[in-house]
């Protein structure tokens, strides 16, 4: 087997696996930001309920970095709601760009785009950001809601994020082995 193959293997508890193969596999972290996130939350509370807990949230990765640096209130509110997710969850893992976990994200269009509008949590672009904070390791299953994800581990669609986040497995092929 491949490299990825024994990965995947191991993560469906399969003895093996092979190109082609439809498997579920367990994930070791979930990744989601200010753009698919609030999406993923919807989902996720329409279909297992607003009680419903993630799976592991320790596993659970939220990092906004798309709309940050906007202006735009409806944007600013995609952080809000991923704050609310992360304090009803208790997740672990939040690169909040505000500091006070009480506040809401605004950005002020008056200081500049250049001057710093972020906080000390605030970890930059998910995709890069997520090896740099620890959270893509050798040998493990990383889904992630940004297209970029696939650097790490593999991009996902927000329904599977939902499903994954309550499960904590996902279904997918085998095809990049």
């Amino acid at each position: 087997m491949t490299l990825t193959e024994k990965i995947l293997a191991r993560a469906s508890g399969k003895a093996r696996v092979q190109a082609g193969d439809n498997v579920w596999v367990q994930a070791d972290v979930l990744m989601t930001h200010d753009v698919c996130g609030p999406g993923t939350i919807g989902v996720f509370e329409r279909e297992f309920g607003k009680e419903a807990k993630v799976w592991d949230r320790n596993k659970v990765v939220i990092m906004p970095d798309h709309y940050i640096f906007t202006a735009d209130s409806k944007s600013n509110r995609n952080v809000d709601i991923l704050r609310d997710f992360v304090k009803a969850q208790g997740i672990t893992y939040f690169y909040d760009v505000i500091d006070d976990p009480n506040g809401h994200w605004v950005f002020d269009p008056a200081k500049g785009n250049l001057k710093r509008q972020h906080g000390s949590h605030y970890a930059g672009v998910c995709h890069t950001a997520l090896p740099q904070k620890g959270h893509t390791r050798p040998g493990e299953v990383l889904f992630g809601t940004d297209s970029h994800t696939c650097m790490a581990g593999r991009s996902t669609s927000s329904p599977r994020a939902s499903a994954t986040r309550t499960r904590g497995s996902c279904w997918g092929r085998a095809n990049c082995c």
